[in-house]
């Protein structure tokens, strides 16, 4: 027969006694850790911008080497790393790792710097004559660009369309113009804003950043270049021809 258990006896199994103090010790580690983690990604995210002008693939070892100096540094600055496990490093890595990819992103661009070039597009040339669209009914060829000819149809001047924009700002803008035969020469383009004035696109707006650029027919081949500079010195050009025959 089984003894019957009494009250009074001792359990197999005994709880070991919280260690409170230096659980909140652990914790207190863990966070001030946390805390020079992200501050270490700010450095990190500082060395690679330095290094991105130079090579962009440099500078982005550069700030995971940074990253990897957290084992140094911490003791330094007086992070007890000796009760850190794996799985510690392993979160104050992942930790630095996108804090740092973030701090990066935000340095590389606007308005702190501009790595991004203008851009140049939705290019059309038309003949037109000087007062053409003053009536609202009269509409341009819009025609894209090439080495095709462009008739004239009796019109005196060439009126090229195209949108140029950047993520900062434009600083300046230009359509160098080289006639053969004749003197190259540059024309200021214009903003063109309202209703788009290209057949078969009435019904739309101009998008922003449209510009014109118009100069009188005086030869039988145009090399034309556009060239957009933006405010950090960036630039983007386009260039092709225009063959007016009469």
């Amino acid at each position: 027969m089984a003894r019957r258990k009494r009250k009074d006896d001792e359990p197999d199994w005994v709880a070991p006694d919280f260690d409170e103090v230096g659980y909140m010790r652990r914790e207190l580690e863990g966070a001030r850790a946390a805390v020079a983690t992200i501050g270490w990604a700010v450095i990190g995210a500082l060395v690679a911008f330095a290094l991105y002008s130079v090579l962009p693939v440099l500078a982005f070892f550069a700030g995971i080497a940074v990253g990897a100096g957290m084992y140094f540094v911490f003791p330094l600055i007086g992070i007890k790393t000796e009760p850190f496990k794996r799985r510690d490093w392993i979160g104050h890595g992942f930790t630095y790792f996108f804090s740092w990819l973030a701090f990066w992103i935000i340095l590389l661009n606007p308005p702190f710097s501009d790595h991004t070039d203008p851009t140049i597009q939705g290019i059309s040339v038309s003949p037109y004559t000087p007062g053409y669209l003053d009536n609202i009914t009269h509409s341009l060829e819009c025609a894209a660009p090439g080495s095709l000819p462009l008739s004239m149809n009796g019109n005196t001047s060439i009126y090229i369309l195209f949108r140029a924009s950047d993520n900062v700002g434009l600083r300046s803008l230009v359509v160098q113009v080289a006639p053969n035969p004749g003197t190259p020469f540059v024309v200021t383009p214009t903003p063109v804003p309202g209703l788009n004035r290209c057949a078969g696109h009435r019904t739309e707006s101009y998008l922003g950043g449209t510009y014109n650029a118009t100069f009188p027919v005086a030869a039988s081949a145009y090399a034309i270049t556009i060239l957009a500079v933006d405010t950090s010195g960036l630039s983007a050009a386009v260039g092709f021809q225009v063959l007016p025959t009469p």
